[in-house]
């Protein structure tokens, strides 16, 4: 590869970051729980439904709470800790994911 080419590249701390739309975070989602459930698509997919429906949130904010909980890099906070973003962790998917 040219020199010219590698010079032309932007250095990445100047790539933007690219926020997934909402098919890629239940497609994420859905993987994870085939993945560690071994569901099948529609398995996954009701899994995600039913915890929806138990919170009372969309089925995207249950699905984005599972890939937050299985990508996050440190520890999940104490279960003291008043943070309503941790309830759908909390209670469907820490011990799925501790495995």
């Amino acid at each position: 590869m040219s020199n010219d080419v590698l010079e032309a590249a932007p250095p990445a701390h100047s790539i933007p970051h690219r926020h997934p739309d909402g098919r890629e975070v239940l497609a994420t989602a859905k993987g994870i729980l085939i993945a560690t459930r071994g569901y099948g698509d529609a398995e996954a997919f009701e899994e995600l439904l039913d915890v929806s429906r138990h919170h009372h949130v969309s089925v995207l904010r249950a699905a984005k709470s599972l890939v937050e909980l299985a990508t996050r890099r440190q520890p999940c906070p104490s279960v003291t800790t008043p943070a309503p973003l941790y309830a759908l962790e909390f209670t469907e998917w820490t011990t799925l994911l501790a495995r």
